[in-house]
């Protein structure tokens, strides 16, 4: 019942994390008339071995976009779309990125996101939780797409006593009490850093 319970959550929130983009196409525009940058992001690469009852991927891609969703200066488009746009055989941080050119209708920037590491370290009696993210941002506008950001984005969530590591076999992800727990807490701060870069560096080429 658990797990069952879990996969109608994560259905939930992925379903209205969508809604939330789509609920956005009044948006598309500025108030002036100008065009918001249209930007779609594929679901998080999870190749950590991070061993948890839910889906690390889908509890960070969520987070990301959640916080990028109330960014008024971008349109988010689907990431389901996009994520179906994708095959086996991509590699989205491949030298070669001309695949992508034409393979994203409508999307100026795409946005590729891989978590590397997701590890606790104890000392005494410290915590720490150590994670690290591979971003890189594509702008697709021109005729050959270009890479304008490809960076590792590390974060660390330290914690004065005990483990963050908690009971998360009952304190899963969609839970109340996991919301305000240490590695809750750890994950939007992870998201937060990634949605503002990456909302920077968009801002700044768009503007150019």
């Amino acid at each position: 019942m658990k797990y069952l319970a879990l996969a109608i959550f994560s259905l939930l929130v992925f379903t209205s994390c969508s809604n939330s983009a789509d609920n956005s196409t009044a948006s598309r525009f500025y108030d002036d008339g100008r065009a918001r940058p249209v930007v779609a992001i594929s679901s998080v690469i999870d190749s950590t071995t991070y061993d948890l009852p839910w889906s690390l991927s889908e509890e960070i891609t969520y987070l990301i976009k959640n916080q990028l969703s109330n960014n008024k200066n971008l349109f988010l488009s689907s990431t389901e779309v996009m994520d179906e746009s994708l095959t086996n055989t991509d590699n989205p941080f491949d030298v070669n990125i001309n695949w992508m050119k034409d393979r994203f209708d409508n999307s100026e920037f795409l946005v590729f996101l891989e978590l590397l590491n997701h590890n606790e370290l104890k000392k005494e009696n410290i915590s720490n939780l150590e994670m690290s993210m591979r971003v890189r941002i594509v702008d697709v506008r021109a005729k050959e797409p270009k890479v304008i950001l490809q960076e590792c984005i590390e974060d660390n969530y330290y914690i004065a006593k005990g483990s963050i590591k908690e009971d998360y076999q009952n304190v899963i992800w969609g839970s109340a009490e996991y919301s305000n727990s240490r590695m809750g807490l750890a994950h939007k701060q992870l998201a937060k850093q990634i949605s503002e870069r990456i909302s920077d560096y968009i801002a700044l080429s768009k503007s150019r």
